[in-house]
């Protein structure tokens, strides 16, 4: 047998930790499910949370990124009798949750996400004890991401929307637009003569995009473990962008329903932040790529100088 090992027996356990979960929670399964058949199909609802799904792909990607490190971490060992038996545990805590909360989960999707995400990593860390090492941070730093969003947006959101208001008040008088603004309310005149009047609320204060953002922040730095002040810079410096997409968000929403009128002005708010956030994510893994891959470069090229020959 050659030092990578049989296949099969770093396969075996994903396959069965994924059927197992899956099978466990099969209703926040299919609620994710249909949520990603809803955006493969073009109809983008933001009222509708895309957020855990986002968290859920940077968190796959970046394991992949350590898949090396992720496959050594699967092979088969001595099995541990208490790593395994925690892995059980967490394999069942998300279902415990959920019957006890009666009925009042079933349609979260920031629950569906987390349940998903923890029955898998439990029932793999329950064949293969050695996982949990590598896997536990990944799962600390979604779980967190993902189930302080809520919590996140009750303390911050109103904050956060008044900033994003005052961003776009100076936005919309910059470009001459006719809108007046109380605080976080805004009304103006659509095409065709229609008064509007809308709000900026807490859901509406891009606290669910930043959460994800910082997750992805936390991802990044897991992956190379950069200083933390370089940390510190993408996380302010990212806040700060994603802040400004949300206001810009706002002001394009206002003239589209200025000048195309209240349905142009909806159909934006559908999908609108999709496009401006994933574009936000899209230029910080640039940022991140272009800035982080010479340190690896030179961290790589000291472990070799380092290994006797």
């Amino acid at each position: 047998m050659n030092k990578q090992g049989d296949p099969l027996k770093v396969l075996a356990p994903l396959v069965a930790a994924t059927a197992v979960s899956l099978a466990m929670y099969s209703q926040q399964a299919l609620l994710l499910l249909l949520k990603v058949g809803e955006v493969f199909n073009g109809v983008f609802d933001t009222s509708v949370p895309a957020f855990p799904l986002a968290g859920m792909f940077f968190v796959v990607m970046f394991i992949a990124l350590r898949k090396a490190d992720f496959v050594e971490s699967l092979r088969p060992r001595r099995w541990d009798a208490e790593i395994g038996a925690l892995g059980v545990v967490m394999a069942v805590v998300p279902l415990v949750a959920l019957l006890g909360a009666g009925g009042a989960l079933d349609g979260s999707y920031s629950y569906a996400a987390m349940a998903l995400a923890t029955g898998w990593v439990g029932v793999l860390v329950a064949m293969r004890p050695k996982s949990l090492s590598f896997l536990w941070p990944y799962l600390l730093a979604f779980l967190l991401a993902v189930g302080a969003v809520g919590l996140l947006t009750t303390a911050f959101g109103d904050p956060l929307a008044v900033v994003v208001a005052w961003l776009s008040r100076a936005m919309t008088s910059a470009l001459g637009l006719n809108v007046a603004w109380t605080s976080v309310y805004m009304s103006f005149t659509a095409a065709g003569g229609v008064p509007m009047s809308l709000y900026i609320s807490q859901e509406c204060s891009g606290m669910a995009s930043m959460s994800i953002f910082l997750l992805l922040i936390a991802l990044m730095h897991l992956d190379v473990r950069p200083s933390l002040g370089v940390t510190a810079m993408f996380a302010v410096g990212g806040s700060v962008l994603f802040i400004l997409l949300n206001s810009l968000r706002v002001v394009v929403l206002i003239i589209g329903g200025i000048y195309y009128g209240e349905g142009v002005l909806w159909n934006l708010h559908g999908w609108l932040g999709y496009v401006l956030y994933v574009a936000g994510y899209m230029v910080i893994l640039l940022l991140y790529i272009g800035r982080m891959k010479p340190a690896n470069q030179a961290v790589l090229g000291a472990q070799v100088k380092a290994t006797p020959s």
